[in-house]
């Protein structure tokens, strides 16, 4: 049997079921909410903070409620109690004071019928509006005078957290001495016992407004009973906590202690105190994942060597003669950068940001084709066989006739053609690859690889970044330059945060003849206008592009590939000849289905989001996207990217409406703008990173506090902190920084690659 611990033993790493005072019923349900220890608990920040306003007669509340947000408190008599029943049961009851009465609801809530009675007196607290003239609390919490004897029973479940005497004590500035006094005071013994009921989560001390922490909780774990604990463990916690940062770097940047930080989150008195301590711990995650990122970035231009690729007239003048168009100034100022780079003997790490139809892919041909001119290899790595197979067959268009020999490795290889262009990779036989993540297998091997460019980068992430660098390590001990690409426009913060090791370059603006493409968001019942007007379109010889949601038919009552198809056919396309594509297809099929699509021959494709990268035909320009609602922002944008690429004028037509807030705010900023990096800010601002990028995918720190929608002034001032001190340190090995390389190197030392921290 553990041993209980006192106030005074608690440090982060003491585990909940050996701090006296929690009972064990209400441990197993922390445990079970991945809080084990109470580091766990102080680490566990409030989502919210709500202002909970004094206690107040009804008519003053009444007279006051403006903010819905704040929680009032109400003290009166039960004068009625009102049951009805119907698909819920819903409880009603009436209080009153000398002052009038408040109408208290209780939705869904059968079980509060024996809880309230007409003569009990107690409290009614909760959120408040003024409905006809009354003031009325929804679902409010009732914490009755006097509890019957005989209802005490029932209403046990754990009693241990709940009935503390110091969960009752006012809330006092995290430096008070009685605050430590107070939150140490250890719980009776009596107070384990499964007999003591647990009758109401404890109340603030309400003879002022205050601020309420509201944690995530859950069903089983109730927001009250995780403040009661953190109470418990808050002070002894702090108490041992050593702050990373040094006391002048924070007074310079108007930065509170970590310690007051976690006190101040937890127990703030007012706004103020929440902003503080929100600055801080926000800042902390920010400055932590940029000094890493920093420091992997110098780890890689002090440790490793890049071949020197230096740009003359007459290579420059060759390569451009490949290119069948005139460079636009945009895409000259990014070779320049990028040129610039290559020169230097230390390996290009650097992100090409270039909205859908910018002029990515020339660029990116430049760059490799400036490796084979000094007799070496370059290699290219896109995220789907289907857009693989375009660059494919752009760049061999553009070599036809060259000496340059380019290989295509994918899984779809068989195993003589896979053998035969590894090995020709291996010997110098080809001078480009081009492929899937097939090229970045272990046993693919390079001569001399000078140049990698990766495709559509948030598909990627730092390992696959990693692996293709390895693949430079061939007769010559380098790493080769590496360009990642992507058609998703990031928001500034977002690109800060993922690709932080990278230097940046914005390709903005289109190759000139392409022209505007007309967008519109239609009701679904607007759907036989739509395809009626588009038959007049696809009959005079324009093609066109049919995004539905799922390859095959479901519950869910969305369209499919193979049913809209034949609605289509049978339909309003009837006559047309028309196809579908998805990536369940066979290659084969799929190929023959696309080469078709590119011939002509067949008007319009029925597809899923397959097509959403990497497809290009000029003469599609048409576009209908079904359910468009059930599409991510970015999603949406880069599906219209598929049109427009020609010289008609092209029409995107977004079928779709939503009854959620996000869905309309989607709808709403893809119809009125084709701004990717305008699109990108707005997808960021409703759904957050996480949701934007996926957390796994991209590698998305575990920011708590941090938020990149809001808080891109912290991360600038975070980020040039972070590469002044990697600048002056570069492996944090200064006397005092101890305490911060421990923390980055368990926070990001695996995440990064920061082998040689620590």
């Amino acid at each position: 049997m553990a041993q209980n611990t006192g106030a005074n033993n608690i440090n982060a790493k003491t585990a909940l079921a050996d701090i006296e005072g929690i009972g064990a019923r209400l441990v197993e349900r922390l445990n079970a909410f991945e809080l084990r220890s109470a580091g766990d608990v102080v680490r566990h920040f409030p989502m919210r903070h709500e202002r909970k306003l004094a206690e107040r007669s009804i008519l003053q509340t009444q007279l006051q409620v403006a903010d819905e947000q704040a929680v009032i408190r109400i003290r009166g008599s039960v004068a009625t109690v009102r049951v009805r029943r119907g698909r819920a049961t819903m409880v009603e009851a009436t209080l009153e004071d000398d002052s009038s009465s408040a109408r208290l609801v209780w939705f869904n809530a059968g079980w509060m019928r024996d809880k309230i009675h007409p003569g009990d007196t107690g409290v009614a607290e909760g959120r408040a509006k003024v409905r006809n003239g009354f003031l009325e609390l929804g679902n409010p919490r009732w914490i009755p005078d006097h509890v019957a004897s005989d209802t005490l029973a029932q209403r046990a479940e754990s009693a241990a957290a709940t009935t503390s005497a110091t969960s009752n004590a006012p809330i006092s500035a995290p430096t008070n001495a009685t605050t430590s006094a107070t939150t140490s005071a250890p719980i009776s013994a009596t107070t384990n016992s499964p007999t003591i009921p647990r009758i109401n989560p404890p109340l603030l001390d309400v003879a002022q407004d205050q601020l309420r922490a509201i944690y995530p909780a859950s069903e089983n774990l109730l927001s009250s009973e995780i403040e009661s604990v953190v109470a418990k463990v808050l002070e002894p916690v702090c108490a041992t906590i050593e702050d990373p940062l040094p006391i002048a770097f924070r007074q310079e940047r108007g930065l509170i202690a970590l310690a007051d930080a976690y006190r101040l989150y937890h127990q703030a008195r007012d706004e103020d105190d929440v902003a503080a301590a929100r600055k801080r711990l926000a800042f902390d995650e920010l400055f932590l994942l940029q000094l890493g990122v920093m420091m992997r970035r110098a780890q890689l231009r002090s440790r490793t060597r890049a071949l020197p690729l230096k740009l003359e007239p007459k290579i420059n003048a060759h390569i451009r003669s490949r290119i069948p168009f005139v460079l636009t100034p945009e895409q000259d100022r990014v070779i320049g950068e990028i040129v610039a780079d290559m020169g230097q003997p230390f390996a290009m790490n650097r992100l090409l940001q270039g909205d859908v139809g910018s002029g990515k892919t020339a660029v990116a041909v430049y760059a490799m084709l400036l490796a084979v001119a000094h007799g070496f290899q370059a290699a290219l790595v896109a995220p789907t066989e289907l857009l693989a197979e375009q660059h494919y067959a752009v760049l061999g268009a553009m070599l036809k006739g060259s000496q340059v020999r380019i290989a295509f490795i994918t899984g779809s290889n068989t195993s003589a053609e896979r053998r035969e262009r590894v090995a020709g990779l291996a010997t110098g036989k080809f001078d480009i690859a081009i492929g899937t993540h097939a090229l970045l297998e272990g046993g693919v091997a390079f001569r001399n690889l000078a140049v990698a460019v990766i495709d559509e980068q948030h598909r990627f992430g730092v390992k696959q970044r990693a692996a293709i660098r390895q693949k430079g390590q061939g007769e010559l001990p380098v790493v080769p330059h590496t360009l990642v690409m992507t058609a998703t426009p990031i928001p500034r913060t977002l690109a800060i945060t993922l690709y932080g090791d990278l230097d940046t370059s914005v390709l903005r603006g289109a190759p000139p003849g392409r022209t505007r493409i007309i967008t519109r968001v239609v009701a679904p019942e607007k759907a036989p206008e739509v395809y009626s007007y588009l038959r007049t379109r696809l009959e005079r010889g324009e093609q066109a592009y049919v995004v539905v949601p799922a390859v095959e038919e479901s519950d869910l009552g969305l369209k499919d590939v193979a049913n809209h198809l034949r609605y289509l056919q049978e339909g309003p396309w009837k006559g047309l000849k028309l196809a579908g594509l998805h990536g369940a297809m066979a290659r084969d099929e799929r190929d023959a289905t696309m080469n078709a699509f590119r011939a002509g021959t067949v008007q319009a494709l029925v597809a899923t989001i397959v097509i959403e990268v990497g497809v290009d035909v000029s003469n599609a320009s048409v576009m209908v996207v079904e359910h468009a609602d059930r599409f991510g922002l970015a999603q949406l944008h880069q599906l219209r990217g598929r049109v427009g690429r020609g010289s008609t004028q092209s029409l995107c037509v977004f079928l779709g409406e939503s009854t959620t807030d996000d869905g309309k705010q989607r709808l709403e900023a893809i119809g009125n703008t084709d701004d990717g990096f305008v699109i990108a800010e707005t997808d960021l601002r409703i759904r957050g990173p996480g949701e934007v990028f996926g957390s796994r995918q991209s590698g998305l720190p575990p920011f708590q506090i941090a938020n990149l929608a809001t808080d891109g002034e912290l991360l600038r001032v975070a980020r040039e902190d972070a590469h002044a001190w990697i600048e002056k340190d570069p492996e944090l090995g200064a006397p005092g920084v101890a305490t911060l390389k421990n923390k980055l190197w368990l926070t990001y030392g695996k995440a990064l690659g920061l082998g040689d921290v620590g």
